[in-house]
């Protein structure tokens, strides 16, 4: 299979402790990026903030994404928007507002008004607490409370829209 520009490239739970906070929150997908092209990926990340990674590089370090596809013609605007948000930092709070983008943050912006994802109540819930010990952690070591409830966007959520169409698996 070959990924083409546009594409998302979905992310499963790689088992390290955000990734499992995230997938107890909402879902088994916890990682999203946009292919530029059959080699290249865009996406924002702790490590790199919103960067640009070859395809092999983004798989050694995240897994073998699930491949889905937009189903819009031209992608050509979804990719030069993208590219504009290179440099910037990752968005650590995931407040709407906060600095920098998050992974499902950057696809939204990124697709703009081509397709519209639904936003997502921000949730940081396990199977016991409102919000979980990892969640709450977090937040009191970047100082600001849990924004439960803020509007945001989550990769599990974002590949269940009707306008993406599954590929398949890397």
């Amino acid at each position: 299979m070959a990924v083409k520009v546009g594409d998302l490239l979905f992310i499963k739970n790689q088992h390290e402790p955000m990734d499992e906070a995230i997938a107890a929150a909402t879902g088994s997908y916890v990682h999203v990026g946009i292919a530029l092209d059959a080699q290249t990926v865009i996406h924002a990340s702790p490590r790199y903030g919103v960067a640009v990674q070859g395809l092999m590089q983004f798989q050694a370090e995240f897994g073998r994404p699930d491949v889905y596809r937009p189903q819009i013609d031209d992608v050509t605007d979804v990719i030069a928007r993208a590219k504009t948000y290179v440099g910037q930092p990752y968005n650590a709070t995931f407040y709407p507002d906060g600095d920098g983008l998050y992974c499902s943050q950057l696809v939204e912006v990124a697709f703009g008004e081509l397709i519209r994802f639904a936003p997502q109540p921000l949730r940081f819930h396990d199977a016991t607490h409102e919000i979980s010990t990892y969640w709450q952690g977090y937040y009191d070591k970047l100082g600001v409370a849990v924004p439960v409830g803020q509007p945001g966007s989550n990769p599990e959520a974002m590949a269940k829209s009707p306008q993406l169409t599954f590929i398949g698996t890397l």
